[in-house]
């Protein structure tokens, strides 16, 4: 690989204006690159890290009475991030990150939208806020329409340019993912048809205002609306259409993912079909590395049905 020699002080001062440039918020990256940065030492080559290193790196402060914690998870994702981008420029050979990720205990459990509730947050999407908003409502409501629809990550959507849409073949592009993994998904007729609306939308807007980003979704600057402007308006969505956790807990926006995966399942479940063999085309759809990741959604599936059928047997004998 003739890639150009760099070491992780010059690496980092490229990477961060890419990720600005994304319409990124880069404080929190910023803050553990230049971390990682003084830990390894800003003049090693970045093709002599070894993994090692980075994994000493992440247990600093990413282990606590010998177990890993959510935080060790946020560092190697960052990291990743950073490595898989300067794979891509041929900066490294290949990225110096632990092979096995440890198996991080989270507590907090998905939350499924009912049909209801997902109706509310798209609606609610059009008009969650009466002041100036730097975002078009329209752009919001897609965004999340799309997310839920197609089962994305946030950030996946938020990555989307438009070439990443084929409107000839039904197909979105889904680049940069969370393991690095690109992807073909596939989308129905109704999808498809909103997608093709927004982009006649999104032409006229580009147009009128000349903005040259190729990101599909823009805000009213013309920058691409970046992942955390997305969960922020999805919290004063919920917040204004009265939809709030049973448990207690804050509304995520990635249960929007968990939602889709879950009332696949149930659709399939009530098809008679043979769930467990199309298991595996789910976690493929979802970007999923291990089947095990998509196995959960059983027990969520199942605890749907259950409900579903007790209601069914309450009204019967009513």
């Amino acid at each position: 690989m003739g890639g150009h020699v760099m070491n992780i002080k010059e690496a980092i001062h490229l990477y961060l204006p890419y990720k600005e440039s994304l319409g990124e918020k880069i404080r929190d990256v910023r803050y553990l690159l230049l971390r990682f940065e003084r830990y390894i030492n800003p003049i090693v080559e970045l093709d002599e890290i070894k993994e090692t290193d980075c994994q000493n790196f992440l247990n600093c402060k990413g282990r606590k009475n010998n177990n890993y914690t959510r935080y060790w998870d946020y560092q190697f994702c960052k990291l990743e991030r950073f490595f898989v981008w300067a794979f891509s420029r041929k900066f490294i050979h290949s990225i110096p990150l632990p092979k096995i990720r440890p198996t991080i205990r989270h507590d907090f459990t998905p939350y499924i939208y009912s049909t209801d509730e997902l109706n509310k947050i798209f609606a609610t999407a059009l008009c969650y806020r009466q002041r100036y908003n730097i975002e078009y409502p329209y752009v919001i409501q897609t965004m999340l329409k799309l997310t839920y629809c197609l089962g994305l990550r946030s950030g996946e959507t938020t990555r989307l340019l438009v070439e990443d849409i084929d409107l000839n073949n039904d197909l979105l592009y889904i680049n940069e993912t969370k393991f690095h993994k690109s992807r073909l998904v596939t989308a129905n007729a109704p999808v498809m048809k909103m997608l093709k609306l927004y982009l006649d939308w999104r032409k006229s807007i580009v147009k009128e205002n000349h903005f040259v980003n190729n990101h599909l979704f823009l805000d009213k600057r013309g920058n691409g609306v970046p992942q955390h402007e997305l969960q922020q308006a999805f919290r004063l969505i919920c917040t204004k259409a009265n939809i709030v956790r049973k448990d207690g807990k804050n509304v995520r926006l990635h249960d929007l993912r968990h939602s889709f995966a879950t009332h696949r399942l149930v659709k399939w479940y009530k098809e008679g079909a043979d769930v467990q063999t199309l298991l595996p085309v789910l976690s493929t759809y979802l970007g999923h590395s291990h089947l095990e990741d998509t196995s959960i959604y059983l027990s969520m599936t199942h605890e749907l049905l259950d409900k579903a059928n007790i209601r069914f047997k309450t009204y019967v004998e009513s």
